[in-house]
């Protein structure tokens, strides 16, 4: 049975069985903060088994997407797998135990005709219920285990939870006794848990039942595919076949013949790369932090298991393509997003050999030369600290320390100062502690230890900030003499996983559990009005339900009814006020609580209470605002498409009243001219006065449409497509159809007018523009006009000309500005060469150090250039002032620069006396200050700086 048999065959038993079939959300977690991504297939369906939201009806299935960043590392074994479908079928508040067990007993021995002899059950340890329906289902009792915590099932600390019963596959049936999945972890595949969630878990860790019982069952289709198709592994079924064929066909390699090595590496990168394409196409874009960090790492590891297998050439958008032809029917998303998918990943290829070349330096040029200095450091420490007496022994230490520190300090090369901070800290530690009492022999023994390998800590930030596998560090640690810390690396990394966890899991919000004990739901009536009549069903003060608010206080109002919008989908929550006779409540902002609408402000007058009517009113220019300002975010996205291509989709908004901020999926900037045609686009629609029309269905209906979904949204089963196109028969096409809950424009006219305020980068493959509507547009092209005209009249010309005058002044004051750095540069060489006559002499070495009148970074290193060609050889330090900051500039002779040397070390430390810093190579650096008032003083200490290179030890 293929994969797409097994989706159909397991959503159609239950569709069968009055379950609804419930579209997969997307990877990214909708409407969930908690999450990095949608890790389980109850994901989509917290807000109902949490009681914050009420489903579109008690029994759902589906077949869904689902991403855990806990297995990236053990990923390319036999198993484990970062992106995998979960089939599950869900009960809220309906069916229990008995039914879960006998269905998911009856499709997988009656309909698919698994073998019940290949067959074994679990429960939890007292769970007699679930051991009963086995039973009574004919499993003998033998087969049926029972275990403890494994099978047991918690949301958080807090909140709903209950015991599980799996049903597991033999791998390879021997006969003879069955001791059980736990005893015989090989031989057994888990391939369906129903989770049967029947209890209330409560801060003290006692648990009450549930109200409501209700069922949460998941089939990993990875695991059904290889108990169906009969293959020893995942990476042989046909999810995994055509992706391993091309991948080994690209390394020139025979899947079935390569090395344990080899198969690993295959693996990794098809199993990633089709983990890539789905988190791409559902909004992931690669980044340091958060998801984007996750991408990432996917990315990186994908492309050095590919190097492994000398692959060189661009591969992961080749894998893209193969992903789409075996998937993008199921999943039309990795379709719609193919420009984007080859776009990020092409260029995170490319980023990916230069973040390698930086780790290979950081590891060659400053960690390996600094553990080596500060090797030399310890050696020349240690004959003193074994022959001294108890009493000597901390003031030695001390000094061994200083000398340490010193050491780090003067390390050139690449600086990544997290990186020289853990090398230092690891040789300084030992010192430290032997400051305050201990044995010399471990504290140099501990140090040298710390020296003579690549720590743990020193591989996992070059692992973790610069996507340097474990495996290149041991390499380069090797070549070099040195080893690497395995275990530490491994407990970092550990560590780590166990922070991924923590973004995994479900947790407990207070907030919404107080609002989920609210009985009813708010009822939204904005869509026809603004003003509507509604009951208070709860009043909340400083995070409590109370029975009263008085005049002043501060409250969250709960109403059945009301004309404000929640908060959601980029638009902004409505203000008002709630009146009755005596009482007046000023709405500041309102907020969605699950199915209820929190109208959060202030009592201005009265009292308010459970049960009270009153009359809710919008502020109608705000709510105009917006609604002018959400369709025009609707036209900017269709006009984005429409100019960019179908690559730029929507990845967040804000739709405030005064102005709108729309954030796009885009790797490199538009063009000028490409702006300017979206805002013509844009305009020219406003012009045609398109009716704006809304229509619910369900999710499936609206997608089947052509409506869009946007990223990282929430969306209920049915849901609500806003359509700008003209009714039957259409005199213009559906210029943009888009799920959305928000108020809109009756049509684009309102809008008025349109304005592009801005367009920028707000990181890797992310743009954002700002722009304006309406009065507010009319208001900043007013102002942009005046400014103009303001400008024309300094330059005194017409604003039409004024573009042609202003480059004709540039053009003149670069001919001036040039001339004056000739000038300037002569006369700070003659002063220059003046200080090279009567240069100092540090231990043979000659020094110059002196203030030139220059005023600018240029003119200095001419002059520094002058001097050092007088000297032939030497060190040079100069400084001068450039808009009344100091600056300085030193250069060390490669003669000098092979003895210790270092110009950039130099000039840091004097900058630093002048209340600055900087660096750069050995050879040649510059730095900057604050204070002018240091620049001789600072130009004073280079002989006693040049002195310390050169006697390091002293």
């Amino acid at each position: 049975m293929d994969a797409r048999t097994i989706r159909r065959t397991f959503t159609e038993f239950f569709t069968d069985r009055d379950h609804r079939a419930m579209a997969s959300a997307p990877l990214i977690a909708p409407g969930d903060p908690t999450l990095l991504f949608t890790s389980a297939g109850m994901v989509p369906f917290k807000p109902f088994f949490l009681g914050e939201a009420t489903p579109p009806q008690p029994r759902l299935t589906s077949v869904q997407k689902c991403f855990r960043t806990t297995d990236i590392d053990e990923t390319g074994d036999a198993s484990h797998l970062t992106f995998f479908e979960m089939l599950g079928n869900f009960s809220l508040g309906e069916y229990f135990k008995e039914e879960a067990q006998a269905w998911a007993w009856e499709l997988l021995t009656g309909v698919i005709g698994v073998p019940k002899d290949r067959l074994v059950c679990t429960v939890f340890t007292d769970d007699d219920d679930a051991f009963e329906n086995w039973r009574k289902l004919g499993v003998p009792a033998e087969r049926i285990f029972r275990y403890g915590e494994e099978n047991y099932w918690y949301v958080g600390d807090v909140g709903p939870c209950g015991p599980s019963a799996e049903l597991h596959y033999d791998l390879n049936p021997a006969g003879g006794e069955i001791r059980g999945p736990e005893q015989e972890q090989d031989r057994w595949l888990e391939i369906w848990n129903l989770v049967f969630m029947q209890f209330q878990r409560h801060p003290d860790g006692s648990k009450t039942p549930l109200p409501k019982q209700n069922i949460d069952t998941g089939a990993g289709l990875d695991r059904w595919a290889v108990m169906l198709q009969d293959k020893p592994d995942v990476y042989a079924t046909d999810l995994f076949a055509p992706l391993i064929e091309y991948v080994a066909g690209r390394a020139d390699r025979d899947y079935t013949a390569a090395d344990d090595r080899e198969r690993r590496a295959l693996r990794v990168v098809v199993e990633h790369g089709r983990a890539m394409t789905f988190l791409i196409a559902d909004g992931a874009i690669p980044g340091n932090e958060g998801r984007g960090y996750v991408l990432r790492r996917l990315i990186r590891r994908a492309l050095y298991m590919a190097h492994t297998l000398g692959i060189r050439d661009p591969l992961l958008s080749g894998i893209a393509e193969q992903v789409r032809g075996q998937m993008g029917d199921v999943y039309p998303e990795i379709n719609e997003q193919a420009a984007l998918v080859e776009q990020v990943l092409d260029q995170e290829e490319e980023r990916f050999v230069q973040t390698l070349a930086t780790g290979h330096a950081l590891l060659e040029e400053q960690t390996i030369p600094l553990k080596r200095r500060l090797s030399e450091v310890t050696a020349a420490a240690a004959p003193a600290l074994r022959a001294a007496t108890e009493s000597e022994v901390p003031a030695l230490a001390g000094a061994w320390l200083q000398q340490l520190e010193k050491g780090a300090a003067r390390s050139g090369g690449l600086h990544n100062r997290r990186l020289a901070a853990i090398t230092t800290e690891a040789a300084a530690a030992p010192a430290r502690e032997l400051a305050a009492g201990g044995s010399a022999d471990l504290a140099l023994a501990r140090s040298e230890e710390a020296l003579g390998r690549i720590t743990g800590q020193e591989a996992f930030v070059l692992y973790d900030t610069y996507g340097v596998p474990r495996e290149v560090t041991a390499e380069v640690a090797t070549s070099a003499g040195l080893e690497l810390d395995v275990e530490g690396f491994e407990a970092a990394l550990a560590e780590q996983q166990e922070r991924a966890r923590a973004d995994g899991t479900f947790r407990h919000d207070e907030a919404a559990a107080l609002f989920a004990e609210i009985d009813g739901r708010s009822e939204f009536s904005g869509y026809a009005g603004i003003d509507d009549q509604g009951r208070v069903l709860a009043v909340i003060m400083k995070g409590e339900r109370v029975q009263r608010a008085e005049a002043g206080a501060e409250v969250e109002l709960v109403l059945d009814r009301t004309p404000f919008y929640a908060e959601g989908g980029g638009q902004v929550g409505d203000a008002g006020t709630l009146e009755a006779e005596g009482v007046a409540v000023e709405i500041a902002d309102a907020q969605p609580r699950g199915d209820l609408i929190a109208h959060i402000g202030r009592v201005a007058s009265g009292s308010v209470a459970p049960g009270d009517v009153l009359r809710a009113r919008v502020d109608p220019a705000r709510r105009l605002g917006v609604m002018r300002n959400h369709t025009a975010t609707h036209l900017l996205h269709a006009a984005l498409r429409g100019v960019l291509g179908d690559h730029a989709r929507q990845a967040g908004s804000l739709v405030a009243a005064d102005h709108l901020r729309f954030d796009y999926t885009q790797a490199e900037a538009p063009t000028a001219e490409q702006l300017r045609e979206v805002q013509r686009l844009v305009n020219a629609k406003v012009r045609e006065n398109i009716p704006v029309a809304t229509q619910e269905m369900s999710y499936e209906d609206a997608l089947e449409t052509g409506a869009m979904a946007i990223f990282g949204e929430k969306y209920e089963a049915d849901v609500r497509v806003v359509q700008i196109c003209d009714p039957d028969p259409h005199v213009h096409d559906c210029f943009s159809k888009e799920l959305c809950g928000g108020t809109h424009a009756p049509a684009t006219g309102l809008i008025g007018s349109f304005v592009i305020q801005s367009e920028s980068s707000i990181g890797a493959g992310l743009r954002r523009i700002e722009a304006l509507t309406g009065e507010a547009a009319e208001a900043w092209l007013e102002q942009r006009v005046g400014e103009l005209r303001a400008v024309a009249d300094l330059l005194k010309t017409r604003p039409e000309d004024a573009p042609d005058r202003l480059r004709a002044l540039q053009d003149e004051a670069q001919t001036l500005r040039r001339r004056l750095a000739a000038i300037e540069a002569q006369a700070g060489a003659s002063s220059a060469a003046a200080l090279a006559d009567e240069p100092a002499d540090v231990d043979g070495v000659p020094v110059v150090a002196g203030r030139v009148e220059v005023e600018s970074a240029d003119a200095l290193r001419r002059a520094g250039d002058e001097v050092r060609e007088k000297l032939g050889s030497g060190v040079i330090v100069l400084g001068a002032l450039a808009a009344e900051r100091p600056i300085f500039v030193a250069m060390v002779t490669d003669d000098l620069v092979a003895r210790g040397l270092h110009a950039g070390n130099i000039v840091r430390d004097v900058a630093k006396l002048a209340g600055g810093g900087g660096g750069g190579k050995a050879e040649m650096a510059q730095a900057g200050g604050k204070d002018a008032g240091q620049i001789d003083t600072a130009l004073a200490t280079t002989a006693d700086l040049v002195r310390g290179q050169l006697n390091p030890h002293d």
